[in-house]
């Protein structure tokens, strides 16, 4: 929606990003070489507005919230436990009014007793919007029975579920699949817990082979109405050059194929930030934040030469309104006899208003009658 104008910069809509980090990364396993992504970080891409191109128009954009899970809770097998590192994320989001707190979970440390993450969620009430799983850095298929304590507490206490995801589909023939990020193990979890939205975080990650795989996961899941399975499109569609692509083919299949569905809330916006251009390791002349404003401008902008009229709508979803929705609204969290009552309360109050509209009719009908029999006996 756009709000005003000032200097020939249109002011536009308010984004969420899903998918954001805190703590100590590094790639090569060597604890030397940690990179440190703190506050200053982060603060980057909230502090003043983005600066975003979509099409040949500049409009300026705000991140409203962040979604942030413990780096150092995954990193190396983490160099934190679930509850040093969980408290220390609970300390930077109080920091921000922007900063929201995804709980960060170790199944195959904790052998899957999920008892440190339970006493956090009780002691810090509606501090955590979602959890944060890595079966990646853990080397745990998403499947594995260690993970099940942590989805229970993620029904009883209605959060959604961020899960790394991943395949390689390009693998030499004689050799197997790596599964244990991949899309169908994470659905294969997903149906055991139908009432717990699975967010399959970077759509595959990888190339359009192994988003297409993400994307016919989701898609089955909604056909055969099995799971909430969602995804975030963190480096979906990425140029070989490590920043933001222009040609997101694999975007635009996916928004084709759930529009027909109805069910384009199923996407959303992440970045994975501070990590990669995002801070870590800076590409080419950009800066941190001017690579994320990159990232914003060509989605949009891709959006926009797709979609047509239904192109702001979508923007509008996919940037704010379904993690909105989905982290925060929560009428997902409803159980669905609370639902079917209140549409039978609805239903039986608007049969009363007729039956009552009805009988006022009859009876405003008779006496009319009564008083025209009346009128001509005089």
């Amino acid at each position: 929606m756009k709000i005003g104008e000032v200097s020939g910069v249109s002011f536009k809509g308010s984004i969420i990003d899903s998918h954001m980090h805190w703590g100590h990364w590094n790639r090569n396993g060597n604890p030397q070489d940690y990179i440190f992504l703190n506050n200053d970080n982060l603060d980057t891409f909230i502090k003043s507005p983005l600066n975003v191109k979509v099409q040949d128009k500049v409009q300026q954009d705000n991140v409203e919230k962040i979604l942030i899970s413990n780096l150092d809770c995954f990193v190396n097998g983490g160099v934190k436990d679930e509850m040093s590192g969980n408290q220390e994320i609970l300390q930077v989001c109080n920091s921000n009014p922007k900063y929201f707190a995804l709980a960060s979970c170790q199944p195959s440390k904790t052998e899957g007793n999920a008892v440190s993450i339970n006493r956090l969620i009780q002691e810090n009430p509606k501090k955590f919007v979602g959890l944060k799983l890595h079966p990646r850095n853990f080397n745990l298929s998403a499947d594995a029975h260690e993970y099940k304590s942590y989805f229970k507490l993620a029904e009883r206490y209605k959060l959604p579920c961020l899960v790394h995801c991943d395949i390689n589909l390009n693998v030499p023939e004689n050799q197997n699949v790596d599964m244990v990020s991949a899309p169908a193990t994470i659905h294969k979890i997903a149906k055991k817990f139908p009432d717990v939205p699975i967010i399959m975080a970077h759509m595959g990650a990888g190339d359009e082979k192994s988003h297409q795989n993400a994307i016919d996961e989701l898609l089955k899941s909604i056909d055969e109405n099995d799971s909430k399975l969602y995804v975030d499109i963190s480096w979906v569609d990425w140029g070989h050059d490590g920043l933001s692509s222009t040609n997101k083919p694999s975007i635009v299949k996916l928004i084709t194929e759930l529009e027909k569905r109805n069910a384009t809330d199923r996407i959303l916006f992440g970045t994975d930030a501070p990590l990669g251009c995002f801070g870590e390791s800076l590409t080419g002349n950009l800066s941190a934040k001017e690579a994320y404003e990159k990232t914003v401008g060509d989605l949009k902008t891709v959006i926009k030469n797709n979609f047509g009229a239904k192109a702001d709508e979508l923007i509008e979803k996919i940037f704010y309104k379904n993690a909105d929705e989905l982290f925060f609204k929560k009428s997902w969290a409803v159980p669905n006899n609370v639902i079917k009552n209140q549409t039978s309360v609805t239903k039986a109050i608007g049969l009363g208003v007729a039956a009552l509209a009805l009988l006022t009719g009859v009876s405003w009908g008779i006496k009319k009658i009564r008083k025209s029999q009346h009128d001509s006996r005089k």
